[in-house]
């Protein structure tokens, strides 16, 4: 990556792409690059006591993020995370991540501890490991790659001490009657865009009513090729580790296998997977993991991977009309497969 000189420039370049910002006003009360680079530059010399030198980038959509060169040499991503995000959920986050970098898992190392930032948020710092390249989601090379770390994940996090700290999924952790959890970002306005979302709503509460079968393991919930570089065909970093739960197991992979193909920064593409590329992400899960998964834990997963599709969709929907075509993939898929994945999923006939 080239460096950016100054954290400041990098905030205003990026929030230049906004018409106004959204989520920094969230987390810092005043969306102005300079407040945002000070918060970014006080964090770290309390945490790591030293100073921000350059800035290799600057990013924010569910969380404030900033990659940073420092004056000790080392290279470190800070993330501001939303202000309901609870600090035992983020110290589970980055014990896991520890446990995990300690066998080998390709995931950044948590540094320091988690620390308070802006407007009543908290702030974590891992270090920046951008090696390898972003391949491209839809190549069966990629995809079968993806499900094989996604079940080593599955394999070796589950011994982490505080998991029950990270909280279960959107999926699973929501009250009955609720359809939708919190929307992830402060981009997306559920209660004010209603109109036009019954559809997209009444197979959010089918899915939500299929019942769950599976064993409880942590899981990456927004695992797709966006999210991880590759060398040669093997991944050698996984990011957005904010994205971690405990669930179910086939709620895991329904959820993942909904948007696997997902890279928001391609212009050439939809993110949404077909029908099939879905059935093959989870056919290679389950030659990763060793066992394919039986009846009733595929019903689970039909419906984790369906209702995942809606909340995608209503996310579309509600910033419609602003949303591009490659997003709007996940409302056309919903609206033409939807109801073949609830009552069709392979090994799901006849289940109720």
């Amino acid at each position: 990556m080239v460096l950016v000189m100054d954290l400041t420039a990098a905030i205003a370049t990026h929030l230049a792409t906004w018409d106004e910002p959204v989520v920094e006003p969230v987390i810092f009360g005043d969306p102005a690059p300079s407040t945002i680079a000070t918060a970014f530059e006080t964090l770290v010399a309390t945490q790591l006591r030293t100073t921000v030198v350059d800035a290799v980038f600057y990013q924010s959509s569910v969380g404030a993020v900033a990659g940073v060169v420092l004056a000790d040499g080392r290279r470190v991503v800070v993330k501001a995370h939303a202000p309901h995000v609870k600090v035992a959920r983020l110290a589970a986050m980055q014990d896991t991540m520890r446990a995990l970098a300690r066998t080998g898992f390709p995931c950044p190392t948590p540094v320091g501890d988690v620390a308070p930032i802006g407007r009543g948020a908290h702030a974590t710092i891992e270090t920046l490991i951008d090696a390898g390249e972003v391949r491209d989601g839809y190549d069966p090379v990629v995809r079968r790659e993806l499900a094989r770390r996604l079940a080593e994940l599955v394999a070796v996090a589950d011994v982490t001490p505080a998991r029950e700290a990270l909280g279960a999924s959107w999926f699973s952790g929501l009250p009955d009657g609720v359809i939708w959890p919190r929307p992830h970002s402060a981009l997306f306005d559920f209660a004010a865009t209603t109109a036009g979302a019954a559809w997209i709503d009444a197979f959010g509460a089918r899915a939500r009513a299929v019942p769950r079968h599976g064993r409880r393991v942590i899981g990456h919930f927004d695992w797709r090729a966006e999210h991880v570089r590759f060398a040669g065909d093997q991944i050698v970093v996984a990011y957005d580790w904010d994205s971690l739960h405990v669930d179910l197991e086939p709620v895991v992979v329904g959820a993942a296998a909904h948007a696997f193909t997902a890279n928001w920064e391609r212009e050439d593409a939809a993110a949404a997977p077909s029908v099939d590329d879905m059935r093959a992400f989870v056919a290679d899960y389950e030659a990763a993991r060793g066992a394919p998964f039986d009846r009733a834990e595929r019903r689970t997963l039909a419906g984790a991977l369906v209702f995942t599709t809606a909340y995608t969709a209503r996310c579309v929907h509600a910033n419609w009309p602003n949303s591009k075509p490659r997003a709007r993939a996940f409302v056309e898929l919903l609206g033409a497969h939807g109801d073949e994945l609830l009552a069709e999923w392979p090994g799901c006939e006849g289940l109720s």
